[in-house]
């Protein structure tokens, strides 16, 4: 029964295409590229990175985002159909949308000099919109749901949290992304317009998988989704951990460890719930 059930679910989905696939492994690797030269090598950006991050903590801050998405994407290319890798979509499109913007707007900030700099340029010049045309040739190939088909639902508790959860990431990104310069001051260490732009791009992209996944409300779909949401709380308070020192010690500080803390929480009951599901479909 349990494996009829399982191939009922995955008759009433779509196959990825071969391009869409490889696409995704390439982003992933080059997600766990960035999340090396970022989270490791913190504090060698001027030398093994596309611009110069400081303090290292911000570094460190992307690295661990870069980490997290990678997380996301390879769970996505594994699935293989559309409707499986459903949860990478509209965060992974806003973030390279949002970081080719920030590119564009600090071109000048980036090592040109350097292959770093222009591979970046190169990378968020192409995914973008590369992206957005394999997905919409993917959607519009997409089958109709099964009539039948079976859905777990997160619970109403855990949906909640994350939907607020989601809110504060819409917000703080949204803030970072559009004035950096006027908000970045609250953030609990020192951000440059530029990194102010490229952390508020993880931040807000994060926002809207939050909220893709309380709105789809299907615990299944989105394991993938509450593994890279475990990877994200737990390094973005190793980042925390090893540059404790940059930390300014005010209220901010103390939001923003007591907020990784909700996630790394949500995203462990949410995996619980999804592994769960899994199991008994």
């Amino acid at each position: 029964m349990a494996e009829q059930a399982a191939a009922a679910r995955r008759g009433e989905q779509t196959p990825l295409s071969g391009a869409l696939v490889w696409v995704l492994r390439l982003f992933a690797l080059l997600a766990a590229i960035a999340g090396v030269l970022l989270f490791v090598l913190s504090e060698q950006t001027d030398r093994s990175f596309s611009w110069t991050i400081d303090p290292p903590l911000t570094a460190a801050f992307l690295g661990a985002s870069y980490w997290a998405a990678c997380v996301l994407i390879g769970f996505a290319a594994r699935d293989r159909t559309l409707e499986s890798a459903r949860p990478a979509w509209p965060p992974v499109l806003t973030i390279a949308t949002l970081l080719l913007v920030a590119t564009l707007i600090h071109i000048d900030r980036f090592h040109k000099d350097s292959v770093f700099g222009w591979f970046w340029i190169v990378v968020y010049a192409t995914i973008p919109p590369l992206l957005a045309l394999l997905l919409w040739r993917a959607f519009r190939m997409r089958r109709p749901p099964s009539a039948g088909a079976r859905r777990v639902t997160i619970g109403p508790v855990l949906r909640s949290v994350i939907l607020v959860q989601a809110l504060v990431m819409l917000g703080i990104g949204a803030t970072l992304f559009i004035a950096p310069a006027d908000t970045a001051s609250a953030w609990p260490w020192k951000l440059t317009p530029l990194t102010a732009r490229a952390v508020g791009a993880f931040v807000f992209g994060f926002g809207v998988a939050a909220v893709d996944a309380a709105r789809q409300n299907d615990a299944i779909r989105f394991r993938g989704a509450a593994l890279a949401y475990v990877a994200l709380g737990v390094l973005e308070l190793v980042a925390v951990a090893r540059y404790s020192g940059e930390l300014d010690g005010t209220l901010p500080s103390i939001l923003y460890v007591a907020f990784l803390c909700s996630v790394l929480v949500v995203a462990l009951a949410g995996w619980r719930s999804a592994s769960r599901a899994a199991s008994a479909s």
